[in-house]
Order: C-alpha cells, then structure tokens, then sequence
C-alpha cells in the first residue's frame, strides 16, 4: 500500500440533500412582498421587524439542523 493512500483520511458519506434547507431562510427573505406590510402587529413591533427577527431564528435553526445532519455526530 502507498503512503499516499494511507495518509489520506477516510470521507464520510454525507446525504448532501441537507444542504437545500438553508435555501429555505434565504429565499423567504429575498421576497419583500411576503412581509411588506406593518399589520399584524406584535406587541406593537409592525410585521415587517418581528419577521425579520423571526428569519433569524430560523436561519439558526435551519443551520443546526444541516450541520448535526452532515457534519456533527460522527
């Protein structure tokens, strides 16, 4: 066996269809029209600021989820 071939650490085999999820977070905020809008109103914060705080909470989660399914818990 050659020295190059034993060096090299074995990949893991990813299901890379996870990586889709983190469209998710992206696509809903690049269409304004979804949360151009003041109504409904949370706790007097207009819609368009506590959904934008929302996709963050999203992302973070989408993200979580992508990294655990490919990369974390080997």
């Amino acid at each position: 066996m050659a020295y190059e071939e034993r060096a090299r650490p074995r990949r893991r085999e990813v299901n890379r269809g996870w990586y889709w999820l983190l469209a998710v977070p992206l696509v809903v905020t690049l269409i304004p029209t979804i949360y151009n809008h003041e109504d409904p109103r949370l706790i007097g914060i207009p819609f368009f600021y506590w959904y934008q705080m929302a996709m963050i909470l999203l992302s973070v989660a989408c993200t979580v989820v992508v990294y655990r399914k490919t990369v974390g818990r080997r």
